[in-house]
């Protein structure tokens, strides 16, 4: 056996969502601390270290992509909370990835149909898959407010087909023998102890990744200058991919709670980036971004906001906190998910009771109240520490390799 391990991060993409720019920021991290590390993607940037995954076009595929739908039309949008998944459609790179040299598959978001359940079964390298949302241990769903997963669907199941349970089922037939679960959040890793699939099953908590030397506090006038924003009014920042199409990012919360701050703070704007628009509901100026993937310009953003709004219902560990955090923005969201991991005390940001919007407003003008006083300066400081010691590159790089060297040697 060679003594030094190699891993493949498969992921849909390496550049378009959370998960892929999570997977991609680890993958880049390994590689700077030595580790033969390459990626494997269905779509999105690719270069001598990220590899595009074939797909082979079968019969097989092609049944199973039809029988794939005709389940998902009656069922899916009935019976489950948002998107799902039903991870049927083989697409050949299980099969690929048991006729490369023993390596380590880190699987992060596999879904649209890159790599089956019963692939991921027959997998012959040893596996480590880092959560980016419940669909692991779930059904067919991604994320859900109710529990059913955490006894298989048994008590919650529906009359007639069940569809969720049908793809659980499928999961636990398949995934007999237990994979290395790494979860970016204390939370999700709870959920998934407290899951009849992994219950049993080895679970670390090992945040997301980010360059510290590239994500770091700015100048706030000569950012605000650069994006043409006013260098004295109060900013809050929101940001989200889908916005207010997506019930679980939020959205409704910070209409509510952004009307109350201003009727306590008059001249607040807010900035607003991701596939985001209109602003009939804000009585007040708002500057929308639309959707950025330039970091620079990502970062010039955070620097001009004085504090982050993460209103949602559900969160992981989203990369726009640990973004804000890493350019001494502090956040105001409710305590849940993987928020209270992003903000350790009260003095870094606030913490909301779920999901009172009261709360949070209070929070946010908290926040901007201080912004112009040396607690804001200590703060931001103190936020940009705080990232360092927790999430920067090298540090979680460090722990990725302790599991890997563990895994490797079994």
């Amino acid at each position: 056996m060679p003594d030094k391990f190699r891993v493949n991060h498969i992921n849909y993409s390496s550049d378009h969502g959370g998960a892929a720019i999570a997977a991609h920021r680890l993958h880049s991290a390994l590689v700077d601390a030595g580790v033969t590390s390459t990626m494997t993607v269905a779509a999105g940037q690719t270069d001598k270290l990220i590899k595009a995954a074939l797909v082979q076009k079968t019969w097989r595929r092609f049944f199973q992509r039809k029988l794939s739908k005709h389940l998902y039309r009656p069922y899916a949008q009935r019976q489950t909370e948002g998107f799902t998944s039903l991870g049927y459609v083989s697409s050949g790179l299980g099969q690929e990835l048991n006729r490369q040299s023993r390596q380590i598959v880190n699987l992060h978001w596999i879904n649209f149909d890159m790599i089956s359940i019963a692939e991921i079964g027959a997998l012959k390298h040893p596996v480590v898959w880092t959560l980016h949302d419940m669909w692991p241990f779930s059904g067919a769903e991604h994320y859900s407010e109710k529990d059913a997963w955490s006894d298989g669907y048994a008590s919650h199941q529906k009359r007639g087909f069940d569809l969720n349970r049908w793809v659980w089922k499928r999961k636990a037939e398949h995934w007999r023998k237990p994979m290395q679960i790494v979860c970016p959040s204390r939370w999700l890793a709870d959920c998934a102890r407290r899951s009849q699939l992994m219950k049993d099953w080895p679970i670390e908590v090992i945040p997301n990744a980010i360059d510290t030397e590239i994500w770091q506090p700015g100048d706030q006038l000569a950012a605000r200058a650069s994006l043409g924003l006013s260098p004295n009014v109060p900013v809050v920042l929101f940001g989200a991919v889908r916005g207010p199409d997506d019930p679980r990012k939020g959205f409704a919360h910070l209409v509510t709670a952004m009307q109350k701050v201003h009727s306590e703070i008059p001249d607040v704007q807010a900035v607003v980036f991701g596939s985001v628009a209109g602003d009939s509901d804000f009585p007040f100026p708002v500057h929308f971004m639309g959707e950025v993937t330039d970091k620079q310009l990502l970062r010039l953003i955070y620097s001009a906001a004085d504090v982050l709004a993460l209103p949602s219902r559900q969160d992981n560990l989203p990369n726009t906190g640990v973004e804000a955090m890493a350019c001494g923005v502090p956040i105001a969201g409710f305590d849940i998910g993987g928020l209270p991991d992003l903000v350790p005390s009260n003095s870094m940001g606030h913490l909301a009771r779920p999901f009172d919007e009261e709360d949070l407003a209070q929070g946010i003008v908290r926040i901007l109240r201080s912004r112009d006083t040396d607690e804001a300066l200590e703060r931001a400081s103190a936020l940009y520490k705080h990232v360092q010691e927790t999430y920067d590159s090298k540090v979680v790089a460090a722990q990725y390799k302790l599991v890997y060297e563990r895994i490797w040697r079994c």
